[in-house]
């Protein structure tokens, strides 16, 4: 068996534990997660086998990209969704979710699709950024600094993407969530957002924009990518004084949302069942771009099944 760094993309030996190249960790680090990215060698629309990263399927036809067309995620407390919608070629959403030892946490990413392999840069940094923000949680670290290493990794991993070409520079936005029993914490950089929608009460936006205010379609002012310079990650923690969800999504949902009180409606329903009404949400109000939709609930669930 054969490892591959999910930092740096060197293959290591199965009894590797750090690759060699960048000293990263590799194989499973102990904590359950998923992603929306492809499966190793099949298509992300039929899931036909033995078809390479940007190469045509033979089944379908259709381009391999970095992720599945369509995926739901769902693990205990939370769950994700993302959609190609209906007008884009392939998806460049990408999500992953996992649990932690006393809570749960999301990464979604959003390709800039002015970009090349603008998937790619999106699934590395939503794998590397979870894989990192799961491990510095279960070493104890406090959630404002796992939010900010588990980014600085990523954002590392999307740069080496623009090699040996930083001009053409494979690029994302990002937005993190981790939910515990000391709170919410959530990370940003671009346009994807957080909102907190209490169970009883009023949703809000807990995110600001990395673009210029007011102008629609605006060009982002920061992002994730080799030709961002140096960027570091925007962090805001809230301690909900009721239960509801945090809902983390790219502008796929976002655009259609007039404010943030147009979430209320799934504030009693399960992460699942609520990150599938604001997917459909979005395709039906016309999708246009991608969707990416993770639901986590506040206060999270224990690995045991009680509430912290």
């Amino acid at each position: 068996m054969v490892l591959t760094c999910p930092r740096c993309a060197v293959t290591g030996e199965a009894t590797d534990r750090y690759c060699e190249a960048c000293g990263g960790r590799l194989g499973d680090a102990g904590f359950p997660w998923l992603t929306s990215a492809a499966p190793d060698g099949r298509c992300g629309v039929c899931g036909a086998a033995a078809v390479r990263p940007g190469e045509y399927c033979d089944e379908c036809g259709r381009r391999r990209g970095a992720g599945r067309d369509r995926a739901e995620l769902e693990l205990p407390g939370l769950a994700a969704v993302t959609d190609r919608g209906h007008r884009k070629h392939h998806n460049e959403d990408a999500v992953a979710i996992g649990v932690a030892a006393d809570g749960t946490a999301a990464i979604v990413c959003d390709g800039v699709s002015s970009t090349p392999r603008a998937d790619a840069a999106a699934h590395t940094a939503a794998d590397v950024g979870i894989r990192d923000l799961l491990q510095a949680l279960a070493e104890g670290a406090p959630d404002r600094d796992a939010a900010a290493v588990a980014f600085r990794s990523a954002f590392a991993a999307v740069g080496r993407l623009a090699r040996p070409d930083p001009r053409n520079a494979p690029s994302c936005t990002y937005v993190s969530g981790t939910v515990t029993g000391r709170g919410i914490t959530v990370g940003w950089v671009g346009d994807s957002r957080a909102y907190w929608v209490p169970d009883a009460g009023t949703a809000r936006c807990l995110t600001v924009d990395d673009a210029l205010p007011g102008v629609a379609g605006a060009p982002l002012l920061r992002w994730v990518g080799g030709d961002a310079g140096g960027v570091e990650i925007q962090v805001v923690a809230v301690e909900p004084a009721e239960a509801g969800h945090l809902v983390l999504c790219s502008d796929g949902l976002s655009r259609y949302l007039p404010e943030p009180a147009a979430l209320d409606a799934v504030a009693a329903a399960s992460p699942l069942d609520a990150a599938q009404r604001l997917t459909r949400f979005a395709l039906d109000a016309g999708g246009a771009d991608n969707i990416a939709v993770v639901v986590l609930s506040s206060p999270p669930p224990h690995p045991r099944g009680a509430s912290l």
